[in-house]
């Protein structure tokens, strides 16, 4: 896979003897099947998946043994918590901030604009612009951990 947007996550994928580790093409085309209609993935998100999707040094997965779980269990965590069901294509890419997970809108190109929960969600208002992208994100991480801070 070309790498367009996560050059930076691919050329640093070592923390302290851990690796990351990424989903296979199969393995990101049946997410973009669960999540995405069989649509294809934004290209940034396809590279994260690809780089990183099993395990990421720079995002946190939580206690979850894939994506497709992080996934199904995180949005079923938003409907039975908050009632809220979201009718467009996304996923959630970051839940180190706890009970407030970033995620991407699915349809809003190839490097969308990154997204927070609300601290009290609505169905109406259950979200709000980082003012980043997933790329920015990973990138200001890894920066951190370069100049020898915590990455998160």
């Amino acid at each position: 896979m070309t790498i367009q947007y996560l050059q930076k996550l691919r050329d640093n994928n070592k923390m302290d003897g851990f690796t990351d580790e990424g989903l296979s093409l199969s393995e990101i085309a049946q997410l973009e099947q669960l999540c995405n209609n069989g649509n294809p993935f934004p290209q940034v998100l396809k590279e994260l998946l690809f780089l990183a999707g099993n395990s990421c040094n720079y995002l946190d997965y939580s206690i979850y043994d894939s994506q497709q779980e992080l996934q199904s269990e995180e949005r079923l965590e938003l409907q039975e918590l908050y009632g809220i069901t979201i009718t467009r294509p996304y996923f959630f890419v970051d839940l180190s901030s706890v009970g407030l997970p970033a995620f991407i809108f699915l349809d809003e190109g190839d490097n969308p604009p990154l997204n927070q929960l609300e601290n009290h969600p609505t169905q109406s208002n259950f979200y709000r612009r980082t003012g980043g992208t997933l790329q920015t994100l990973i990138n200001s991480r890894i920066q951190n951990y370069l100049e020898g801070y915590n990455p998160f």
